[in-house]
């Protein structure tokens, strides 16, 4: 049987009866060091193409889950938006489309369907304000005065306001058979549903007063008075709503993406310069996250709703 050993230091095995000699290769160390490093530079640029594919594949990723950032101006037809909101849902009793929200305030439109009730009921942190953007609003307001009950009933048509504090019942009709009525909300702090009470409710006594105008009867005052530009505190929305009035002159609002300004054309026509010139019209509302001037149209004065929502920081105060 062949085996392994050694003769004068050399390794050999049997094959029969000689032995034969095997020699070990051997390689020069230059050349064993160079194709290690050879191989390690590969690694290396392996490991590092790794890297950089995995940090690119990360980052896509992240761009693709955050939110893109709001636009610094966006313009809603409100009126058109509820008539589409009608073609596309005929016979509804309720419909919402929101075009604001934030942690501190919201505005939707809520359009009521033919005929429809909302019967009364209550906000236990929100203040509302409601403008009436097309139909006839029937509104009942319910509230207490040093413990007594106190109610009032109005009926409103469009570019009229109606405000309702927290707990200040209110009910709102549409009497009509044939068309929607669009109503444009505004609170403070977001909308949280309505909790529906009946009108000996003891909670209804911790209203406040309700709040309510119409503002074409303020631009003939204006006109009158031979007044360009007035801007008036409202109170209504913790006293984050006001009303602008032009008659030929120009109104400046500073907006920021942390610090935006909603606005709605009550009535009238004008130039809104925001970046470029734009048309302001009846019915639209302009949420605003830069700088603009609004002017009006001559023969055409406008009257504007302008809301200040609460900074991101104060929410839930």
């Amino acid at each position: 049987m062949a085996g392994p050993s050694n003769w004068k230091g050399l390794p050999f095995v049997f094959q029969g009866a000689e032995p034969v000699i095997v020699r070990a290769m051997t390689v020069s160390s230059p050349e064993v060091v160079a194709g290690l490093r050879r191989r390690l530079w590969v690694y290396r640029m392996l490991v590092v193409g790794l890297c950089v594919a995995l940090l690119g594949l990360l980052l896509g990723l992240r761009r693709a889950l955050t939110p893109l950032p709001p636009p610094d101006v966006e313009v809603v037809d409100v009126r058109e938006r509820m008539a589409a909101l009608e073609k596309a849902r005929p016979g509804a009793s309720d419909i919402s489309e929101t075009y604001f929200a934030s942690d501190t305030a919201s505005v939707h439109q809520h359009v009521m369907g033919r005929g429809q009730t909302c019967p009364l009921h209550i906000h236990r942190a929100p203040y509302e304000a409601t403008i009436i953007v097309a139909g006839e609003a029937h509104v009942w307001q319910v509230w207490g005065e040093e413990g007594r009950r106190m109610e009032r009933r109005g009926v409103h048509g469009p570019g009229w306001l109606v405000a309702s504090p927290p707990f200040t019942g209110h009910e709102w009709r549409n009497p009509n058979e044939e068309r929607g009525l669009g109503n444009l909300v505004f609170t403070v702090p977001g909308f949280d549903g309505n909790l529906y009470v009946p009108a000996e409710d003891a909670r209804l006594l911790r209203g406040t007063a309700p709040f309510a105008q119409e503002p074409r009867e303020a631009l003939a005052g204006l006109r009158k008075r031979g007044v360009t530009l007035e801007e008036t505190p409202l109170p209504v929305l913790q006293g984050r709503m006001s009303r602008v009035l032009l008659e030929g002159g120009e109104w400046a609002v500073k907006a920021t993406p942390d610090a935006p300004v909603v606005a709605y054309v009550a009535a009238g026509r004008g130039i809104a310069e925001v970046a470029e010139a734009r048309p302001l019209l009846e019915g639209q509302l302009w949420v605003l996250r830069r700088d603009a001037r609004v002017r009006s149209e001559e023969g055409s004065p406008v009257a504007l709703y302008v809301f200040h929502p609460p900074p991101e920081a104060v929410a839930g105060r």
